[in-house]
């Protein structure tokens, strides 16, 4: 196997994504280089074997921190550690619009309150709004006569 073979095998499995094993390496490596090589002579050089290890490490780093749900943008892939922090900035938004919505909720509760003791009807409080004069910006009630 060629220093250049070696090197090529490395960075494969620097940018390696998804499950690995050794057989998996195997027909990777057949892919990229275009010769095969055995499992024995990718582990029989230091630098392969140290890549296979480290890479393999990371996948066990990451598989865990996702169950816990706590993977740090350090642990992960750049795409799915944008895509992590796309997740997290959505579910504040979220939070964020749910504590609207029972504000607003929590305010109609109480104007439906202060309604009905006003002796107020549902017409009455689904009535349009009057027109507005926009030069003037006032209100005017749409009377018969009324001069503009």
């Amino acid at each position: 196997m060629s220093d250049q073979d070696v090197r090529a095998i490395v960075t494969l499995l620097e940018t390696w994504e998804g499950p690995l094993t050794w057989e998996r390496l195997v027909e990777r490596a057949a892919l990229v280089l275009g010769r095969s090589y055995t499992r024995q002579a990718l582990d029989g050089h230091e630098a392969v074997k140290d890549a296979y290890q480290a890479r393999k490490q990371r996948i066990r780093v990451i598989r865990d921190s996702l169950r816990k749900g706590k993977a740090t943008s350090e642990e992960l892939p750049p795409e799915l550690a944008l895509a992590l922090q796309r997740a997290e900035a959505a579910e504040l938004r979220v939070k964020a619009l749910e504590q609207t919505v029972e504000r607003y909720r929590a305010k109609f509760i109480l104007w439906l309150y202060n309604a009905r003791n006003a002796g107020l009807t549902e017409d009455q409080l689904n009535s349009p709004l009057p027109a507005v004069d926009q030069k003037a910006g006032a209100l005017w009630s749409r009377r018969k006569g009324a001069q503009r």
